[in-house]
């Protein structure tokens, strides 16, 4: 299955540079971005979106990286505490155990 995944992203990934090297092609005009406190100089309109697709790849890695680290955190303390539970509760039955013994 997770060969079947590779493949998948490796395409993913082969259609997207294709795709971004066509638009590219596709939109040489050159379009100065503005954010209203800053205008940059004029790049064509490919480079701005390849950028922008850039950086919201790379935000959204981190960001999910976070997740995932946070979500595999969050599951191992809801294990950890299960065990506790459990172990508390043969310590509690041990502890009468012993004392029934003791008192017959």
């Amino acid at each position: 299955m997770t060969k079947l995944m590779r493949i998948i992203a490796w395409c993913f990934m082969f259609f997207v540079f294709v795709a971004s090297i066509v638009f590219s092609y596709a939109n040489p005009e050159p379009i100065a971005l503005s954010f209203g406190f800053a205008t940059l100089d004029p790049q064509p309109l490919a480079v701005w979106v390849i950028a922008a697709f850039a950086l919201g790849g790379v935000c959204g890695v981190l960001l999910g990286v976070g997740l995932v680290r946070s979500l595999r955190l969050r599951l191992e303390i809801r294990r950890l505490r299960t065990q506790l539970t459990r172990a508390e509760q043969e310590l509690a039955s041990y502890k009468t155990q012993q004392d029934t013994s003791v008192v017959g």
